[in-house]
Formats: structure tokens, sequence, C-alpha cells
């Protein structure tokens, strides 16, 4: 038995972002279930662009309501799902959305489940992300406040204060970017969330930064080296995804593939010529300012005689490959 065939079709026209810039209502009926689409005014769904025929593709509503596309012999063809096809006939759109030309055009039924409407946040909030950015925020002062008494100013309060200065003054301005980003591509602030993210990842990395140099002073590891990068890269790259996600319309494989690939391209590579030079410059102390008890020792240290010997090694192998460089005899006629 054949199915009823639906009696209205939507077409939308999408921008860059996803955002319906065009919608058309078709009705279709058992006796007319193809309608076109381009340029020209015969096309039941007309489309303001210069990369599309003037009948570029026309859609079929099958009785049991698939969608299919046939290409109408146009230049550029259509693109479905990343893949573009020319000349192909009966198309089966799965998901309902093909490209002609530059235009994103998708076709829903009628009778096709919405999405449930987005919560509105605007203007009523109920405050449970600016509590949380305000939490956060709270906890970034704090370690703010004793990183600057680690430093033992002369004025704790003058140092605690430019410090506090300027990081509350890069946390805005880097809140303000993403919020105008937000506002633009999806037409809200968002601001207590961008600030909630912003600073719940920097409490959280500065959490785990303290626990992992307490952790190393138990157990008497050296500080320093790839660890820090590693765990700077991944506290930014997760920073970045969170914040492209709820800026932007980037799917969430998108927004993570950018969120690593930056810091690794521009941080990560700087970050590693950097601590590979402060590992060659022998005037380089790599020692962070600690106060933590001696109490927390699982991991005694070493002896002095241990200390001394493993130095006088060191200068003895320095020695022997000094000795081993080969000398320019001119070099040394103009010594002496």
């Amino acid at each position: 038995m054949e199915t009823m065939t639906p009696s209205t079709v939507i077409v939308e026209v999408l921008d860059h972002h996803g955002r319906v810039q065009q919608r058309e209502r078709i009705r279709v009926t058992a006796e007319r279930r193809r309608f076109t689409a381009g340029r020209s005014a015969a096309a039941d769904v007309m489309l303001d662009d210069a990369y599309a025929a003037p009948l570029h593709a026309a859609f079929e509503i099958t009785s049991d309501g698939r969608i299919l596309v046939d290409d109408l012999d146009s230049r550029n063809g259509l693109v479905v799902e990343g893949r573009r096809q020319h000349r192909v006939k009966a198309l089966a759109l799965s998901k309902g959305v093909v490209q002609v030309g530059r235009s994103t055009l998708r076709v829903r039924l009628a009778e096709d489940a919405l999405a449930p409407e987005k919560p509105d946040h605007a203007g009523h909030s109920d405050g449970s992300m600016a509590r949380v950015a305000i939490a956060a925020l709270l906890l970034c002062v704090s370690f703010v406040i004793y990183f600057s008494w680690l430093g033992a100013p002369r004025d704790l309060a003058t140092t605690a204060a430019a410090a506090l200065t300027t990081t509350l003054a890069a946390a805005a301005g880097w809140v303000a970017v993403w919020a105008l980003l937000s506002r633009v591509m999806q037409g809200e602030w968002r601001v207590e969330m961008h600030a909630a993210i912003l600073f719940c990842v920097a409490a959280g990395m500065l959490m785990v930064d303290s626990l992992r140099d307490i952790v190393w002073f138990a157990l008497a590891l050296p500080f320093g080296g790839m660890l820090d990068i590693v765990l700077g890269m991944a506290a930014v790259a997760g920073l970045l995804y969170l914040h492209l996600t709820q800026a932007s319309n980037l799917k969430p494989r998108t927004a993570a593939l950018g969120a690593i690939l930056l810091p690794v391209l521009i941080g990560g590579s700087g970050a590693w010529v950097q601590a590979r030079n402060l590992e060659r410059n022998v005037n380089h102390i790599g020692v962070r300012e600690q106060l933590y008890p001696p109490a927390l020792r699982l991991r005694a240290a070493g002896t002095l005689d241990n200390y001394f010997e493993s130095r006088a090694a060191l200068k003895d192998d320095a020695d022997k490959k000094r000795r081993a460089i080969p000398v320019d005899d001119g070099d040394d006629a103009g010594e002496e």
C-alpha cells in the first residue's frame, strides 16, 4: 500500500554559519512531487547566487517521504556530505542538505520533528553561571596573591595589587573578545559563560600545577622541563575548545582540531625552543619559589658527598670534551 505523499515541504537557504537566510514553503501533491532551485525566475526556489545555474537542481519527494535530487547539467554540480557530484540523478539526501552553487539548501518535510526550543537566558539569567565565574575568579585571585607573597616583596600589598590589576585587565579583554564573537555569530553576548570558562580553566590549571609541585617536592623530583609546556598547552587547548563551541557554529570535531593545532603551532614550538635554550644556559637556575613543610618529603634527598662526587664527574667529563675539540694553530699563535 502506497504511503500518503507529504503535503508541505520546507526549503531553507542557510548561510556559512548554518543560520536560515531564506525559507520557502512548497506544496507537494501526488501529481506534483518535483520542484526546482536556481537563479531563474522559473525556479520554484530562487537563489541569489552567481555560482548557481538558472535551473540548477530538481528535487523529488517520493511517496515514502524520501528526498531525491537531480543535477540539471550545471557547471558546478551539487555538493552532498562534502563530495561534489556532477550530473547525478535521483541522489538520496539522507540529511536533506545539499549545496547548490555556494548556497546550502536544507529540505525538510512539515512532518519532521524539530529540535526543542533553546532556553532564553537574555535578561532573566538564573545567575548560576555568574556564581561559577565569581567563585573561580576568587580562587584565581588567591593564587595571584600567594605567588606575589612567595616573591617576598618589600610591599606585598602594592605588588599584589599591581599583579591583580594586570591579570584582571588581561582577563577582561579576553572575555570581551569572545563575547563580541558570540554576539556576531550566535546573536548573544554570553559574557558570563566566557568569564566562567576562562576563570574555571585558569583555576583548574593553577590547582593542577600546584598539586604537581607538591608531589614533585614530596618525591624529590626535578622541576620544569617539557611537562610544564605540555600542561600549559593542554590548558590553552581546553580553553580555546570551550570558547569556540560557545562562540561559533563550528562542529565539535573542527573546534577540537583548531584548539589543539593553535597552541601547538604558535605556543608549543616557541616554548620548546625557549626550554631548550634554558637547558643549555649554564647561568640559568631552574628552581621555582616554594614553601612546603619538610614533613611532606617521602623520598630522602641525596647527601652532600654524592652531590660533590656527581659534580666532580660532570667537570671531568666536560674537561675531556673540551680537550677533544680540535684547536687551530693560527688561533694559538694569535693568542701567544
